[in-house]
């Protein structure tokens, strides 16, 4: 009975040494990693990571960012087809240093020669100056992590997006680019065994680059006749830049109008195209007025709002509305 109580004594006694030992592992690889000896952190670093490794290497901690990655346009920035044929089979050589960007730093990138088909990854935004940089400073023995605090700010998104970057910034809107592209929720940053259990959860941006889409309650739209003229006006009332936006994208919105008289016949039709290459994308919070005037007795108007983005020929309706005289 004594020998019994003895072992039973010993697991626990084992039991609690390995619980204590996780804890304290615990606190020093999320609290204190700089008490880790660098030489012991050698002896778990890949060599390969600080090589411009393709993203699947990435994967092999990093899968829930990586599969969310492989879902985003970022992922196939350089083989897209609408890219290929804008940039006329990619000679276009102003697309390049976005496209396919060695290092993404907060101003315009150089483009790179390796791994291209890779598009925009994680060597591109994450190493810098020959540093793994992220959002927040942490241990990861494969390679050391450092953190800049340019990930959650829009400067950063601004390298590329320039154009955008300048109509954000002219808001004076608190939201980032990341606040609505790259939206956080508490998760773990790696999924590879052992490293999932031994760093606690953090706020996780959305690696699929969301790019949103346009809907009712973002354009306000108003219309009304006034003796001979139609007038109808639309407000970007919720996106923080303009709408449609891009540097170089050709992304539309399509404003269709058709007036019919008292028979159900139509008599007369307008279109507008509100894009930003034709510098007619919507303002955020102004006020953009059309008018038409109108020689037909019109019974009634049908108004619909399209949009269309810059890699799809396909049109979705925003608003859609009849305004009776």
């Amino acid at each position: 009975m004594k020998r019994s109580s003895r072992i039973f004594d010993l697991i626990i006694g084992v039991g609690l040494i390995g619980v204590a030992g996780f804890a304290m592992l615990y606190f020093l690889v999320n609290e204190r990693f700089e008490w880790i000896p660098e030489q012991v952190l050698e002896l778990a670093r890949d060599p390969e990571i600080l090589k411009s490794p393709p993203a699947k290497k990435c994967s092999e901690c990093h899968k829930a960012i990586y599969e969310a990655w492989k879902d985003s346009r970022h992922s196939i920035s350089w083989t897209s087809e609408n890219f290929i044929e804008a940039s006329e089979n990619r000679t276009k050589e102003k697309c390049l240093p976005c496209h396919i960007p060695k290092s993404v730093r907060g101003e315009k990138p150089s483009p790179r020669l390796d791994l291209r088909d890779e598009g925009i990854y994680f060597v591109s935004c994450h190493f810098i100056d020959n540093k793994m940089q992220g959002p927040y400073d942490l241990l990861s023995p494969p390679h050391p992590t450092f953190r800049n605090p340019d990930y959650v700010r829009s400067n950063f998104c601004g390298s590329c997006h320039q154009k955008t970057f300048k109509e954000w910034k002219a808001t004076n809107v608190e939201d980032t680019c990341q606040d609505c592209h790259m939206p956080r929720k508490k998760g773990r940053l790696t999924q590879k065994a052992g490293f999932n259990l031994l760093h606690k959860k953090r706020w996780v941006g959305d690696h699929r680059f969301l790019h949103g889409e346009i809907k009712e309650k973002d354009v306000i739209m108003e219309s009304g006749w006034e003796e001979n003229f139609f007038i109808i006006s639309l407000k970007n009332q919720t996106i923080p830049h303009s709408v449609p936006t891009a540097d170089n994208g050709d992304p539309r919105l399509y404003l269709y109008i058709k007036f019919f008289n008292e028979a159900g016949e139509e008599v007369d039709n307008a279109k507008e195209i509100i894009a930003p290459q034709q510098e007619t994308a919507l303002p955020y919070n102004k006020k953009i007025q059309y008018r038409y005037r109108l020689f037909d007795k019109i019974f009634k108007a049908e108004v619909e709002l399209k949009y269309q983005p810059a890699w799809s020929k396909e049109k979705t309706t925003v608003r859609a509305e009849t305004v009776r005289r």
